[in-house]
């Protein structure tokens, strides 16, 4: 098994494409090592995706699951006149025709984890983002912000995982009262009519730590084991030298003197 040689989170996997790989493969893994036991629970944990697509406007829409947007012939569509059958209706005043160029077109696929009760009615219990770059940076940003506010407004409990230090996360901001580390993990625990809000802050140093994830009573917490999960993903992802510790420089942003210094004695050191 190809392990990491830091303890806790890796910030040689901050750089795309490693994160992609990487994202898509904890989330899977998390969902899959506590499967069993939310099952006996009576709970299923699903992942589920959102898919936005950026338009030449910059406006960002919903357009659905992937699977729906694989293999899409273009050819299909030729430019060619549109036919109208006979109408009494209005002719239009004025047509636009817009074409789509595929260069021009960007798409978010945001993968997340929904836990829901094994029942008739499949009611969402908690739901669990990892954050990625379109999360807290560029033009993606406000409608993950949207979607977030829902979660912590509704009556599922949310947890948000960072991972990534670049880019702002709103959920920081919340514990003024927490030391800043580079990593960070949010719980939404619903409480009636309102929730309480725990705060987790991660240094680099430290072994990613277990987390329970509220599912309500009469259930009790499910606990999410964020280093298995961080293993296997690494594990999945890594081929041997897709990352050359002692010749990259650290992705930024950069790291405190301290942070840099030890990162760069376990980079060079292997161990």
């Amino acid at each position: 098994m190809l392990r990491s040689p830091f303890p806790g989170m890796d910030p040689f996997l901050e750089i795309n494409p490693r994160w992609q790989v990487f994202h898509g493969w904890f989330v899977r893994k998390l969902a899959e090592q506590h499967q069993p036991r939310a099952r006996e629970l009576g709970c299923w944990i699903g992942v589920e995706r959102a898919v936005y697509q950026q338009e030449p406007s910059g406006e960002l829409v919903l357009v659905g699951e992937p699977d729906v947007l694989t293999g899409l012939d273009a050819s299909a569509f030729a430019a060619t006149a549109p036919s109208r059958p006979f109408s009494a209706s209005t002719e239009p005043h004025a047509v636009h025709e817009v074409v789509l160029d595929p260069d021009q077109m960007h798409r978010y696929k945001q993968e997340y984890l929904v836990v829901r009760e094994i029942d008739q009615f499949q009611r969402v219990l908690a739901v669990v983002e990892m954050l990625s770059f379109a999360n807290k940076e560029g033009t993606y940003v406000s409608k993950y912000r949207e979607k977030r506010s829902k979660f912590l407004t509704s009556q599922a409990h949310f947890m948000e995982i960072d991972f990534l230090r670049a880019g702002d996360n709103p959920s920081r901001a919340m514990f003024p009262e927490l030391p800043p580390t580079p990593y960070f993990v949010l719980v939404a625990r619903k409480t009636g009519l309102g929730r309480n809000e725990e705060g987790y802050a991660l240094r680099l140093q430290e072994p990613l730590p277990t987390v329970d994830l509220p599912l309500g009573p009469p259930r009790p917490d499910l606990p999410l084991d964020l280093a298995a999960a961080f293993g296997s993903a690494y594990d999945l992802s890594a081929r041997p030298g897709w990352i050359r510790y002692a010749e990259e420089p650290v992705p930024g942003p950069p790291l405190s003197a301290q942070d840099q210094a030890w990162v760069q004695q376990i980079a060079h050191s292997g161990v």
